[in-house]
Formats: C-alpha cells, structure tokens, sequence
C-alpha cells in the first residue's frame, strides 16, 4: 500500500477516490436523512389522522357560534402537556387562524392555505401520499398535519388544524441527533470510508499490477535502448485484459525495432566494410595494371615479344579487377533482402557434371582428380539452378586451389529423407584450425589462401554461403591441415 501511495498516479487515484466517496457519502446522508424524514412523517401522519377528528367529538370548540377562547386555551394546554409533540390551531372557514396553543409572539402566519387541509380530508389512511400544510411558526416551513371540520347543525364553523412534529419536539430531536446520533453516524461513516477506501486501493492495485509491470518494461527498453537485449516480460497474448494484449503487442514491437536495428547497423557496417574492401582489393589490380601500361607507353621501341608481355600482363590484372568488382556486386546484392529467387526442380548429378566439366582443363593441368557420386539422375532438387551452379562453381574452384598432383576432388550426393546432403571433398592442403571459424566471412583469408602467386579476394565462400541461405540450407566444414577439407550442405528434394 505505501509503495502505491509513493507513486504519484497512486496519490491521484487516492485523491479521486476520496473525493469520490466524500462526495457520494455527503449525498448518501442527504438522501437518508430526506428517506428517514419521510418516512417519519409518513408514519406520524397515518398514525395521529384521526387525532383532530377525536378532539372536535369530544369538545365543543364554538360557543354561540364564537370560538371558546377559555376551553380551548385549557384544552390544548392539557394536550401540549401530554403531548407535546402538537400543536393545536382553530381555523375559521377560509383558514384564517382563530385560536392556538403555540406562544403569540411565535406565529408568522394568520391564515392557513386550505388546499392541503380538503386533500388531506378527502384522502384515507391506506393513500400512501403524505400530505403536507403551512406551518403558522415559520413562513416556508410544511409539516405533516392531522386535520377535521368542525360543524354545528350541519353548517361548517372551522376546522381543528394539528400540527404533528411541534417546536419544542423538533428542538428535542435536533439536540439528541447533534449529541448522540450525529457523532455516531460521522464516525459510521468516516470508519466505512476509509475501509472503503483502503479496499479499492487495494482491488485498483491488484487490477493495475500489468499496467506497472508494462511501464517497468517501457522504462527500461529506454534505459537500454536497442543495442542491448532484454529478457521481455511473458505476457497473456489469449487474456482478454487490453493491458496484456498491450503488453503483448509492445514485445512484439520491441523485437521489431530491435531487428530493424540490426539490419540498419548491418546495413552501414557493410557500407563502410564494403568501401574499405573495395579501395583495398582494387589497390593492388589497378596499380599495376596502371604500372605495365605507363611503361608500355613510355616505351617507344620495344620488342613485340616484350610488348606482348605487358599488355598481357595489364589484361590479366584488368580480369582480375573486374572478376572482383563482379564479386563485391554480387555480395551487395545477396545482403539485400529482396533476392530474386527462381525455384524449380534441378537433377543434381547433372548440375555437379556440367560445373565439374568447366574445371577439367584447369585440373588436368594441376592432374587433378575431380568426380560425382552416384551418377544417379533421379535426385531430383528444389532449388534456382543458377545460384546452385554458383555454389559448386565456388566450392570446386576453392578446393582446386587447395590441391596438388595426385589430389582428387569428390562431390557426393546422399538422399535423406525430404533432403539431400551434399559433401564436396578434397585431399589437398585443408585450412589451419584458427581460420575454419572465419572462412565464411567476407574478405578474410585463411593463412595459406595464397597460392601459385594469385590471391584471391576472399569473397567466393561468403558467397556461397548467402547463395545457400536463400535455400534454407547451412554450410558447413571439416578441415585437417596437409589431409583435406569436406564442405557439407543439404538441400530440400521433391
């Protein structure tokens, strides 16, 4: 409870509350004590309706046609004494006030309105209406009355006027409520207010608990921001309660922005790794194919045989510079996240022996063995034949270059279930255990990447390996230095 009332939406919800049951409180009094009023009235009226009907009965009020001013002053006397909750008045005809028991010096009034007196005559004990008339003591006061006419010889002299709830009655009350009743009902009221109150706060707690554990989650993703995770706070996705659903829903954007993050700073990473490479790689290439054609130039008389060689040398830098601007495309490319994909079926042996055939030249040169396994044209594939052709065209160029005389490179085909694993082996030189974790990054070289004098950029496996996420598939390695490497994938068959 004190941790409710230290936050300040806690001191408001206390403060609203309060002011809410003060205000009801105050409105609920009002009302019981205009209920309680009511209904005494009410009862006092049907019980003392025949009270001025008994008093004409038994007393006769007019003397040759005069009111008696003695009788009724003992009369109404006596019954202030026994009674006095009444007070007694002796109207004439039209209502004006001919006698009373009340003090002269107190009475306001010297007519009565009729209007209330006939309905209450007209009326009977079981009409539930309480009828109220003018009090003579106080010029806006109404007070419940019992009332009869006074006849004699069948002409109607006046009426007996009672009213019920007198002065001194009322000045009674008002005392024993002030000392008694008053305090007993502020405290009633003030002891179910604040238990009312301490009831609510609690019930609010227990109703705003997944409201305080969003905002926990909302002040610390600003706190941490995007670059570090945080364990999300579980949440109800199915509760029917909009703070679960919010909570759920702001889980969801958390790991969105996060992603996005990612991507964004994926994205600028690669910009600026991507201009590094290129200014570095391209280095190399250009500068000497710029070197051989100034000294190509230069040269005013050379031999065809020497200017042949330099012109062959720039060219085969100039190759070498556009294979590797057409690698750093095609990386860029891969990176994006709209790849264009042509998915069909694809007879795997085929596709091996047709790329294992652009290399036999090469590996006749370094006699180099190079096979598929099985010749089986029933693995059948799912995948873009273009982009397949560019994983094995990667793969067996890397292992070539790996490979002396007397090697032999070996591409095997496994079915498997719904998939076919794929090995391409060799027996040549394999990678240094540090460099197998980084081999598929973009422009590293593994320490003996160097070979028959030409480096390469580094970009072929990092190709692969995007090439291959586009077919849901992992690529991945076992290398033994001077025995060999295996690169292993799977792809997905009809």
């Amino acid at each position: 409870m004190m941790q409710f009332l230290r936050d300040a939406f806690y001191r408001r919800l206390a403060l609203l509350l309060l002011c809410s049951f003060v205000v009801v409180g105050v409105l609920f009094l009002l009302l019981m004590h205009y209920m309680v009023n009511a209904y005494q009235d009410e009862v006092a009226q049907n019980l003392h309706r025949e009270l001025a009907r008994h008093l004409v009965d038994e007393k006769a009020l007019f003397v040759d046609g005069q009111p008696d001013r003695d009788g009724l002053y003992h009369l109404f006397h006596n019954l202030m004494v026994l009674g006095p909750n009444f007070e007694f008045y002796l109207l004439g005809p039209q209502g004006e006030i001919l006698a009373y028991s009340a003090d002269p010096t107190q009475i306001k009034r010297q007519q009565i309105d009729l209007e209330p007196v006939r309905a209450f005559l007209d009326s009977s004990a079981k009409d539930p209406r309480t009828i109220y008339g003018q009090d003579p003591r106080d010029r806006g006061r109404l007070k419940v009355f019992s009332a009869a006419p006074v006849e004699r010889n069948g002409q109607l002299k006046g009426y007996m006027y009672v009213i019920i709830g007198s002065e001194i009655f009322d000045d009674v009350a008002q005392g024993v409520w002030q000392n008694h009743i008053e305090r007993w009902v502020v405290a009633v009221f003030l002891s179910g207010l604040i238990l009312s109150l301490i009831a609510s706060l609690w019930v609010f707690g227990l109703l705003t608990r997944p409201l305080r554990r969003l905002t926990g989650d909302m002040q610390r993703f600003r706190a941490v921001g995007l670059q570090q995770e945080l364990a999300p706070t579980p949440w109800d996705t199915n509760a029917n309660d909009v703070v679960h659903r919010l909570g759920s829903t702001f889980n969801e954007m958390s790991v969105s922005l996060r992603e996005q993050y990612r991507r964004i700073k994926t994205v600028d990473e690669m910009r600026r790794e991507l201009l590094t490479h290129i200014s570095h790689d391209l280095r190399t290439p250009l500068s000497s194919l710029q070197g051989y054609l100034e000294t190509w130039l230069l040269s005013e008389q050379l031999h065809p045989e020497e200017s042949r060689r330099y012109v062959e040398t720039a060219y085969r830098n100039s190759k070498k510079v556009n294979r590797l601007v057409e690698q750093l495309f095609e990386l860029a490319c891969l990176e994006s996240a709209d790849v264009p994909m042509n998915i069909e079926k694809v007879v795997l042996a085929e596709l091996v022996q047709d790329v294992l055939q652009k290399f036999t030249l090469k590996a006749r040169e370094r006699c180099v063995g190079m096979d598929v396994t099985p010749r089986d044209t029933a693995i059948v594939v799912y995948g873009d034949i273009e982009k397949l052709e560019r994983v094995f065209s990667n793969l067996v160029e890397n292992a070539l270059r790996h490979c002396g005389p007397g090697d032999e490179i070996i591409v095997q085909l496994q079915p498997r279930g719904s998939r076919v694993a794929v090995s391409v082996k060799d027996s040549g030189s394999g990678i240094p255990a540090a460099d197998l974790p980084h081999i598929f990054d973009a422009h590293y070289r593994a320490a003996n990447s160097v070979y028959d004098g030409n480096r390469q950029g580094g970009l072929g496996l990092a190709i692969t390996k995007k090439l291959l996420a586009l077919h849901q598939a992992d690529i991945c390695v076992q290398s033994t230095e001077n025995r060999g490497t295996a690169f292993e994938f799977q792809l997905r068959c009809s």
